[in-house]
């Protein structure tokens, strides 16, 4: 695990394909050579053969056999008895890597490489021969993948291939290489890491997993294991904090990590890191421990590291080459101010959250993180590296510039400070995004490689006669990309309306002419669809742009479309790798569930509905009214860089219609018998109001575990409780101080029942008694608490509760779940 492995190339002689030891593998399109690998090879070296048969084919139109016996002219891929014979041995080759070498009319390619189930001493994988092949592939064929699909490979063509006597080695500077976010569950997105060389001798679990690891369920029987605040241990939701301080704690946590190695004996690696977001424990014992950062604010970084070395000690002891690995980041990113002395099974990942998106475009924190690199390295050796650093997060189609300049910082000072791993976050959309993904693979294999080149080299073959208009299009947003990030000291990974209007509307123009003129130019039909991929996400922005009123003249781009024409569009391109995969594609579990709903009687004790906003994903169950047209109308849609999907499905979960939401345009349906609907809206951190005619509905509060989410506007809620019911848990949740909320309980009778408080606290949970005179319907009614505003806001009820809860008190829909769908 303290290992170093750095690349180590070494080219013994690269000639001219005159020399007589060069290797003349293909003449004129026809060759006498064979891929040699042996029967019993891992699969890898299998696919690695492949590979080097169907490239030499397409590059040469040669056809390689492949055979499991040396042949008189071969070359031989992996470690075997005909590579040992001929001297080529992996004596000092480390994981990952291999050798590439000439023998007189032959070629071997030999990596370390793990059989099937096999996993390196680091609880990783090692596929060396296949890393070496596509090396050579890269090397001395030209070839490139751009991006995953049938149409991301550059191929150029020759009828004839020499090898120059050659002795070369490689290795990863890092042993844990991955870029996730780029639609990883595609086989082709896969196949394309693979090319890339993107993987891990070094398994490392750095996720948030406190949840997973201390349920919620352990807070009746242990409140003190969570984080106390405001004098009070406050009931889990969400992504609640622990106790770190806490003896029983840290003991049921190195447990729970005990349990997980002996059911998983080749499992190498268990997460520490603690839950995202802020809200940590004020308890005495922890908040002796907490410091003040540079800045000024809150770090809990003491608190933290002893807890990762209380829990690894005690697993340790019975698994000691096991990794406790977590993060240090957001609270506690920066170093104690004390020497800590780490157990030697704790493994960092150093995240600093503060310059995610561009902000390292601004002086003042790219000094910051200069420092925290080199302090952190001071505290171990054990250190791997995430981060989001040139992303801007969006579904709106802004294209995403590479930050050449930001790249250029981090990866050279990443390989310096010895770091074993990286985990930099590439972009779904690769129509915005592609020369960031391809250059964020390229330096995982090799940080010190020139960024300048690899971004130059990228635009040229991947856009062919365009490249140059692409290279400047890309240059223009990294240059505004950085300015905005100076002039908008709030600015961070978020699109905003601000980037939107300073950045892509300022730019739109020109980015369009660039666009427009790289078309006109390329003539290769695979460049061509690598390019219209930046095109469909122009026609995303643009369409954006003018829904934000913020693009002059929106009607006269060549990239307008009618909403109508709009929302085809992204029919026609639903599972694009070019677009985010945002659509609501499959029925959620919610909506293959099996429900009983009844229409309620007019409710005794009702207030008019207020003006109130959901936020986030929502999941609505609709009763058709007769045979009424159903129909609901968006208002006060705040998207934040979103495209709002929508999907309606019929009770068997078939699919009535889909589209985008939006202020404008309702979505309605006629009633088609079915006894109700669904309406999913994929919104992630976007809100909205709708109203329903036609139709008693209800509002799922099961998505999230924290319950219902509102937004700065609030409206009485109201729901059923039924016969039988003893009692339920109810819970109001705020962010106090600034963020409060409180509400009143009453039953169906309009009696007060209990009264709830956010103005302290996060979250006042309360178990409601229920008498048979209180069976029916009970209202919630939110209000602004003593002190703050009313911003996010959840409503939680726990079972025997359905969990529904009704907007509209005239169209009030009980509904109670018969079956829950299957994941």
């Amino acid at each position: 695990m303290n290992a170093r492995f750095c690349v180590f190339a070494v080219l013994l002689l690269l000639t001219t394909k005159a020399h007589p030891a060069s290797v003349h593998l293909v003449n004129a399109g026809t060759s006498d050579y064979v891929i040699y690998h042996e029967a019993d090879a891992p699969s890898s070296v299998a696919l690695a053969a492949s590979q080097m048969q169907d490239y030499v084919l397409k590059v040469t139109g040669a056809e390689l056999p492949i055979v499991n016996r040396p042949g008189d002219k071969m070359i031989s891929i992996g470690d075997n008895l005909a590579a040992r014979q001929a001297g080529v041995s992996l004596a000092a080759i480390p994981w990952e890597g291999y050798r590439i070498v000439t023998r007189d009319s032959d070629v071997f390619l030999v990596g370390r490489d793990c059989e099937a189930g096999q996993l390196t001493p680091n609880g990783g994988t090692s596929n060396g021969s296949l890393n070496a092949t596509y090396d050579f592939l890269e090397r001395f064929l030209g070839v490139r993948w751009l991006m995953p699909g049938e149409h991301g490979d550059y191929v150029p063509k020759s009828a004839d291939l020499w090898i120059p006597e050659t002795d070369l080695r490689d290795a990863p500077a890092l042993l844990n290489r991955r870029v996730p976010y780029l639609q990883q569950h595609r086989a082709d997105v896969k196949r394309w890491c693979m090319q890339q060389r993107l993987g891990a001798s070094l398994y490392l679990n750095h996720s948030h997993n406190w949840r997973r690891t201390i349920p919620a369920s352990h807070f009746d029987a242990h409140p003190d294991w969570f984080a106390e605040r405001g004098g009070v241990r406050i009931p889990p939701t969400g992504r609640y904090k622990l106790c770190t301080t806490n003896p029983g704690l840290i003991r049921a946590y190195a447990d729970a990590a005990i349990k997980y190695f002996d059911q998983k004996p080749a499992a190498s690696c268990y997460s520490l890191s603690p839950s995202d977001s802020a809200g940590y424990c004020q308890c005495d014992r922890c908040s002796a421990l907490y410091e003040t950062d540079p800045n000024g604010d809150l770090s809990v970084t003491p608190a933290i590291l002893a807890f990762y070395n209380g829990v690894a000690k005690r697993v340790g002891k019975k698994y000691p080459g096991k990794i406790l690995a977590g993060y240090v980041y957001a609270d506690y990113v920066f170093p104690p101010k004390k020497t800590v002395k780490l157990e030697p099974n704790v493994f960092l990942t150093w995240a600093p959250s503060f310059d995610y998106g561009f902000t390292l475009s601004r002086s003042e924190l790219q000094q910051q993180w200069r420092e925290l690199l080199s302090q952190w390295t001071q505290v171990t050796s054990n250190l791997s590296y995430y981060d989001l650093p040139m992303h801007i997060e969006t579904e709106a189609g802004a294209l995403n510039p590479p930050g050449l300049e930001i790249l250029k910082l981090i990866y050279p000072n990443l390989q310096r400070a010895k770091m074993k791993g990286v985990y930099v976050y590439g972009i779904e959309a690769w129509g915005r995004a592609a020369p960031l993904n391809y250059l964020l693979a390229r330096l995982a294999w090799n940080p010190a490689a020139d960024v300048e080149a690899l971004f130059d080299e990228y635009c040229a073959k991947a856009y062919e006669g365009g490249g140059d208009d692409i290279n400047q299009l890309f240059r223009l947003l990294d240059r505004e990309v950085a300015r905005h990030y100076r002039e908008y000291p709030k600015a961070r990974y978020t699109l905003t309306t601000d980037m939107m209007r300073d950045i892509y509307a300022k730019n739109f123009a020109a980015i369009e002419k660039l666009y427009r003129a790289a078309e006109s130019k390329v003539r290769d039909s695979d460049a061509k669809v690598r390019l219209s991929m930046i095109g469909d996400n122009l026609t995303v922005l643009h369409w954006n742009l003018r829904q934000q009123g913020v693009l002059e003249a929106a009607e006269e781009s060549t990239f307008h479309l009618s909403d109508q024409a709009f929302s085809a569009f992204l029919s026609a391109n639903r599972g694009s790798l070019a677009l985010s995969p945002t659509m609501v594609n499959d029925p959620p579990p919610s909506v293959r569930s099996k429900f009983q709903v009844t229409v309620a009687p007019r409710a005794k004790h009702r207030d008019p509905i207020k003006p109130f906003q959901l936020r986030g994903d929502q999941h609505l169950v609709l009763r058709p009214l007769g045979d009424d047209r159903v129909e609901l109308k968006f208002s006060r849609v705040s998207k934040r860089g979103k495209l709002v999907h929508y999907a309606v499905y019929r009770q068997d979960a078939s699919e009535v219609a889909s589209g985008l939401v939006s202020d404008t345009e309702p979505i309605g349906w006629e009633s088609d018998q079915a006894d109700y609907y669904h309406l999913v809206i994929s919104a992630d951190t976007a809100s909205l109001m709708v109203t329903v005619s036609g139709a008693a509905w209800a509002v799922d509060g099961k998505l999230s575990d924290q319950g219902l989410h509102l937004l700065g506007k609030v409206t009485p809620l109201y729901f059923y409780v039924p016969d039988q019911t003893a009692s339920f848990p109810l819970s109001l949740e705020a962010s106090p101080p600034g963020e409060t909320a409180s509400a009143m309980l009453r039953d169906p009778g309009g009696q007060q029942v209990a009264s709830f408080d956010c103005s302290i606290i996060s979250v006042d949970r309360q178990r409601i008694e229920v008498s048979a005179e209180q069976v029916g319907w009970w209202q919630l009614d939110i209000q602004a608490a003593a002190s703050g505003v009313i911003d996010d806001v959840w409503i939680k009820t726990e079972p025997p509760l359905s969990g529904y809860f009704s907007i509209a008190p005239d169209f009030a829909l009980e509904v109670q779940i018969q079956e829950t769908g299957v994941e």
